[in-house]
Formats: structure tokens, C-alpha cells, sequence
């Protein structure tokens, strides 16, 4: 988290994405620091919680796919849409489902009633 600080105290920009369209925050998603995402969060504002990558993924969809049930918890309670699909259609919980990842899948509500509908 120092790193983080002292890149933040020089300018660095959290919105910035790389060629894929994911920023700092998505991939600060699929990691365990909680305190490093509430970091970023406070720099980058609530909207940028469903921002999506070139793949339309949102930060919810790496937490997910990491099976990072804190940075999940935290990214909802920070409104995260759980309902968002990526380009390829899947929730952050099918993705969990996926996975096989029932901790994540149960926390985002479940995945059944959106794989069903599909």
C-alpha cells in the first residue's frame, strides 16, 4: 500500500487503463487487499465501481473470478451492479459458478435463475 500512496502522492491517475481497458481498480479487484481497494475507491470515485474493461467486465466480475469473497463484499456494498454481464453475457456470479467458486456464487445472490435465462 505504500507503493500505492507514494504513486498516488506524484500524480499517477487510477482511471488510467491499459490496452485491455482495465485500470488499477480491476485488477486491485481480484487481490485480497481490502484496505488497497477502499484506497482506490476513495480516489476514484463510486462510478467507477461498474466501470467496464474492453471485455466488458467490471471490477465485480475479476473479484468474482478470483474468488475474492472481501473484494466482492466490499464492492457491493459500494454499489457494484451484480447484474452486469460482460460481452460474452456472464454475471459476476456465473463467472464464480463457473469457477465452481459457492461462497462467491451465494454472496452475489446465485447464478442459476441467470444461466437458466440464457
Amino acid at each position: 500500500d505504500r507503493v500505492i500512496n507514494a504513486l498516488l502522492r506524484k500524480g499517477f491517475k487510477v482511471t488510467e487503463t491499459n490496452k485491455h481497458g482495465a485500470s488499477v481498480l480491476h485488477y486491485a479487484a481480484g487481490t485480497r487487499s481490502v484496505e488497497l481497494l477502499k484506497l482506490l475507491l476513495k480516489r476514484c470515485g463510486d462510478a467507477s465501481v461498474n466501470e467496464e474493461d474492453n471485455f466488458g467486465s467490471t471490477p465485480l466480475h475479476y473479484a468474482a473470478f478470483s474468488n475474492k469473497t472481501e473484494t466482492t463484499q466490499l464492492l457491493l456494498e459500494m454499489g457494484c451492479e451484480k447484474d452486469k454481464k460482460d460481452h460474452k453475457g456472464r454475471t459476476a456470479a456465473d463467472l464464480a459458478q463457473m469457477m465452481g467458486y459457492g461462497d462467491i456464487v451465494q454472496l452475489l445472490g446465485g447464478a442459476e435463475d441467470t444461466l437458466k435465462s440464457e
